[in-house]
């Protein structure tokens, strides 16, 4: 597998008309590359995972949430036939295709593809791939297929997000797949002047011997290093704006430029002046620069 894949012919397995299914060569490709010998699919959606396992005689589990399978509830460690080579997603990209009460069924209000907002939807993706981490063997690969979205004049990159949930240490690698014979891809949109979407992200982590305690622990500290180096940065920026300048104007800067950082530090002067102390320059009483 190289880090771009590009299958224009999705291949025979799986409902081709089930809506957002990937190739099947994916699937073959992630089983050939790390030799697996047990796969488990959380989101089998139109059946290809379970296709491309069969054809190749290894060990198979599907999961969906028509068949009764939350992943932000219920544990797949406690579906599954023991701890899988692979376990693999492809979510929903948030709601541009609602699945329940469209695909199948009636509406589920635990569907992924029903979240109301962008946050929610982050919320179950972080359960998601947790529970996937969960059910992995120590050494095993946990993935996940997805895509940007750009509605409304927004545009979200979930791959992005996806990796800052996760372990650093266990991410191994993202590999870009063109997408190909999309309904969007099909459209031709008036005085449209931004990139088109045509590729998603296959993002690969490899589970290590860390408990789930050990995860979340290590996650909180590198979200308090990214913090620090915020500070840093912001007053930079302040300090690269002002070039030389007094405490008390480089206070007001950061209350315009940071008020996210500062709206629950109490002490954000201190922190300030913390900064200013490490990184910049005293050139006289109260007066600082770059």
């Amino acid at each position: 597998m190289n880090s771009i894949i590009s299958f224009p012919n999705r291949g025979h397995w799986g409902q081709s008309s089930y809506r957002g299914n990937c190739s099947g060569y994916v699937q073959k490709e992630l089983i050939e590359q790390y030799n697996a010998k047990y796969f488990v699919d959380v989101c089998e959606g139109g059946g290809t995972s379970r296709d491309v396992c069969h054809e190749l005689g290894i060990e198979y589990t599907g999961l969906d949430l028509r068949t009764g399978n939350d992943y932000t509830r219920d544990s797949i460690s406690s579906q599954i036939l023991r701890p899988a080579d692979i376990v693999f997603s492809h979510s929903a990209y948030h709601n541009m295709i609602q699945y329940s009460g469209n695909m199948w069924g009636e509406a589920n209000a635990n569907d992924h593809s029903r979240c109301e907002t962008i946050a929610e939807y982050l919320e179950k993706s972080q359960v998601m791939l947790l529970n996937q981490r969960e059910a992995t063997r120590d050494g095993g690969m946990y993935c996940t297929l997805i895509g940007d979205m750009r509605k409304q004049g927004q545009f979200h990159s979930f791959q992005a997000d996806f990796i800052k949930m996760m372990p650093n240490d266990e991410l191994k690698g993202v590999v870009i797949k063109v997408q190909h014979n999309t309904m969007s891809g099909n459209k031709q949109y008036r005085n449209f002047k931004h990139p088109s979407i045509e590729h998603e992200y296959l993002i690969l982590w490899e589970k290590s011997k860390k408990t789930m305690v050990q995860v979340v622990w290590d996650k909180a500290i590198e979200q308090k290093k990214a913090i620090v180096f915020t500070w840093r940065s912001l007053i930079r920026v302040v300090m690269m704006s002002l070039g030389k300048a007094s405490l008390i104007s480089i206070y007001k800067e950061v209350e315009i430029l940071g008020s996210e950082l500062i709206i629950n530090n109490k002490n954000w002067k201190a922190k300030v002046r913390q900064q200013l102390q490490i990184h910049h320059e005293n050139v006289e009483r109260g007066v600082w620069a770059v």
